[in-house]
């Protein structure tokens, strides 16, 4: 057994050595667009099927740009919100899943099913349908990068909702209301 430093986030069991912040970094970039094209696909699927009635409650990012100022909603899309909820949304739940011994597709789909739900809550049904999507894709990018460690993980998945936070901002800013 290997000795480590008390500044050591990953498990004494793991052989493999976290990546380097630049990779995190770009994974997360690559991630989050893609996360953000899934979303907005689920998005006009879900308008396109589902009438106008059961929709829910507007709360997408441009009630926000409406009611914050431009630096308040930068550093709250940017960077509060993704440490916030990769915490909540997928690190808290996902290393619970793992020690209760869940397998990855189950983790994957009751992370996306707990997202989902804190969505409807707060926006309506498809406030929720778009979260399911991108629950199950921040869920995923969790587990992906969870091997070297829970630091590993959690940061590449907060850079990927920081990266999907841009990029739907930069698409309410051009119009294309989410």
């Amino acid at each position: 057994m290997q000795v480590h430093s008390s500044n050591d986030v990953s498990s004494p069991d793991d052989d493999k050595p976290a990546p380097p912040v630049l990779h995190q970094a770009l994974a997360g970039l690559g991630w989050g667009l893609l996360t953000c094209l899934l979303c907005f696909a689920i998005l006009f699927l879900t308008k396109w099927l589902l009438p106008p009635e059961y929709w829910g409650a507007h709360t997408g990012l441009a009630k926000f740009k409406r009611e914050m100022s431009l630096p308040l909603l930068v550093f709250w899309v940017v960077i509060y919100s993704p440490i916030l909820e990769t915490f909540l949304g997928q690190l808290l739940p996902l290393e619970i899943l793992k020690r209760l011994g869940a397998g990855r597709q189950l983790s994957i789909f009751l992370g996306a099913i707990l997202w989902g739900i804190v969505h409807f809550i707060s926006g309506g049904l498809l406030h929720a349908i778009v979260a399911l999507g991108s629950g199950a894709m921040f869920s995923f990018v969790y587990l992906r990068y969870r091997e070297p460690g829970v630091a590993a993980a959690y940061t590449t998945t907060a850079f990927a909702r920081a990266c999907n936070n841009i990029a739907i901002l930069v698409a309410v800013f051009y119009g294309l209301d989410a």
